[in-house]
C-alpha cells in the first residue's frame, strides 16, 4: 500500500522539471517565465534542451521583462515548415519606431529567409508572420494581423504557420485572422527567441508570462485544448487572459 504526500503551501511549478501538457503532439518548447532567470531559462517540454538567457531581463513574481536584441531568452528550438506558437504577454510601448516596436517570439529577420514571429504591429494589432516563396529572391514575409486587441493588456495570442498560411489569434479577444497562401513554405535556419527577433527594426519592450511551441500545426481540437490549459495557469498567476 502506498503513501501519498501532500506538500502544502509549495509552488510545485519551482520544483518541477517537466510539464504535462494537454497535447504533446511535436512539442518543442514549454517556458514559465517568472520568479528568477535560472527558471526562465528552463525549458519544461519533457526531453527538450533549456534556453539561454541574454542581456538582462528583468524578472517579477509572475513574467519577465525583455527588450528586443538587448534582453531576451535565447532557445534552442529550431524553425520548423510547420509551427504554432502560444504566448501569454503585454507591452506598454506603443509601435511605430524600432525601440517601441516589440517582438514578442520568433526568429524574424530581414532577408531572403525571414523567419517566423509575432510582434506587436500597433497599440491596437498584433501580427504573425512567416515566409512563403518558390525560392530564396521571391521569399515573402506573409503577415496576418488581428485588430482591435489591447496590446498594453495581457493577452494570450497564437500564430500557426503552416502550407496554407499564417494564422494568428487574440484567444482574449476572440479574433482569428488567415492569411491564405499557395507558395511553400521557406523556413528559416534560426532558433525562436522569446522576447525579441533578430532584426533591428523591432527592439520594443514586453512582458511576457509564458511561452509555448510546437513543431507542427495544432488542429483546432489541440489549440482548443492548450488555450484552456494556458488560461488555468495564468489564473493561478493572477493573470486573466
Amino acid at each position: 500500500m502506498g503513501v501519498q504526500v501532500v506538500a502544502k503551501g509549495v509552488d510545485a511549478e519551482q520544483y518541477a522539471t517537466e510539464y504535462a501538457a494537454p497535447v504533446r503532439r511535436g512539442l518543442e518548447g514549454v517556458f514559465f517565465l517568472n520568479t528568477s532567470l535560472e527558471k526562465c531559462a528552463r525549458n519544461y517540454a519533457p526531453g527538450k534542451a533549456a534556453g539561454a538567457i541574454v542581456g538582462s531581463p528583468q524578472v517579477a513574481a509572475g513574467f519577465i521583462s525583455c527588450k528586443g536584441m538587448t534582453n531576451y531568452v535565447q532557445t534552442q528550438i529550431q524553425e520548423t515548415s510547420e509551427v504554432t506558437m502560444l504566448v501569454i504577454a503585454r507591452s506598454a510601448d506603443v509601435p511605430g519606431t524600432p525601440d517601441t516596436t516589440p517582438l514578442i517570439c520568433g526568429c524574424f529577420a530581414t532577408g531572403v529567409t525571414s523567419g517566423v514571429s509575432l510582434y506587436g504591429a500597433a497599440a491596437d494589432r498584433v501580427s504573425g508572420t512567416g515566409g512563403f516563396g518558390d525560392d530564396d529572391p521571391g521569399n515573402s514575409n506573409v503577415v496576418a494581423s488581428v485588430n482591435p486587441v489591447a496590446l498594453s493588456s495581457w493577452g494570450l495570442y497564437s500564430v500557426v504557420i503552416a502550407a496554407n498560411g499564417v494564422t494568428t489569434k487574440s484567444h482574449t479577444a476572440n479574433l482569428s485572422i488567415l492569411n491564405a497562401q499557395t507558395k511553400p513554405r521557406r523556413p528559416s535556419t534560426r532558433t525562436l527567441r522569446i522576447g525579441s527577433g533578430y532584426s533591428n527594426s523591432q527592439k520594443g519592450n514586453v512582458d511576457i508570462a509564458l511561452f509555448q511551441c510546437h513543431s507542427v500545426a495544432l488542429t483546432a481540437d489541440e489549440l482548443a485544448r492548450t488555450v484552456a490549459d494556458l488560461r488555468a495557469y495564468a489564473a493561478r498567476r493572477g493573470i486573466v487572459v
